[in-house]
């Protein structure tokens, strides 16, 4: 039970299961459970990516032939930093003096993992701050394999200039590595029909949206999830203030030229 209908937060047990997210997810674990190597959500701001990365982080922390880790904002001065911190987010708590003495000691807990019949997933949110030299990094994490098999996972979720970075010649070689890009796009208005819904289910409320305030919403906020959700947020909250028992046009309209809106709505390229 949600005791906030329409929170923005980045709830796994909120995630509505549109037909283009069964297949992202999908991609994503299929490059996972055949080790392939390196998966990417990547879309604009508001579009589930982070959601959905705790949905598949969830998943597989529940499986005991997986170490799953997940890294929700990923800042780092350095490459190096960033080779010690992946390996404590693993439990290898000594830290090397050299970058490679780290990465070696981290290749080796790999393959101690492979041999034990774990799989070894990491996940990274927010991975367009990465630079261009951690990026390189995973690069070369991904150099740890068998003959046919990858010894970790990466499954990187990022906003749109990250995708816009990998496409530059200079990254070349971590693009070609992306076994499943996935580019996320806005909700048709059926399948913000539907997220609604399944959203008052899962707070065992009754659904409060007349037919003009659901085109509204669409509309203002141009199909991103969390848009939608704060619109829906907000007008639920005021309808509850009014003493009403439903959300038509004029109450979200309200709620849009009040300013309670405060950031602005984009598309998704």
């Amino acid at each position: 039970m949600l005791d906030t209908p329409f929170s923005i937060s980045p709830d796994p047990n909120a995630l509505y299961l549109t037909p283009a997210i069964r297949s992202a997810l999908h991609r994503t674990k299929y490059t996972i459970d055949h080790r392939q190597g390196l998966a990417a959500l990547l879309g604009d701001v508001g579009l589930g990516k982070s959601t959905m990365l705790r949905y598949l982080h969830a998943h597989y922390s529940a499986r005991e032939d997986v170490v799953s880790r997940l890294v929700p904002t990923p800042q780092w001065p350095s490459r190096y930093a960033m080779a010690k911190a992946i390996c404590q987010e693993f439990g290898l708590l000594e830290r090397k003096r050299s970058l490679v003495a780290q990465q070696q000691a981290f290749e080796r807990f790999l393959t101690e993992q492979f041999a034990a019949g774990r799989n070894v997933v990491l996940f990274l949110d927010e991975s367009q701050s990465l630079a261009a030299d951690q990026l390189e990094l995973i690069r070369t994490m991904l150099n740890f394999e068998t003959d046919k098999e990858k010894l970790i996972q990466v499954v990187m979720a990022g906003q749109l200039d990250l995708r816009d970075r990998l496409l530059l010649p200079k990254h070349k070689a971590i693009f070609s590595r992306i076994f499943a890009p996935t580019l996320l796009n806005p909700l048709l208005y059926d399948e913000m029909v539907g997220m609604l819904k399944a959203r008052c289910d899962l707070a065992e409320i009754a659904f409060p949206f007349k037919d003009d305030a659901l085109h509204q919403i669409h509309d203002v906020a141009s199909g991103i999830p969390r848009a939608i959700l704060k619109t829906c947020e907000l007008s639920y909250s005021l309808m509850k203030e009014l003493g009403l028992d439903m959300i038509d046009g004029t109450l979200v309209t309200a709620v849009v030229q009040e300013g309670r809106l405060v950031e602005p709505v984009t598309t998704a390229a």
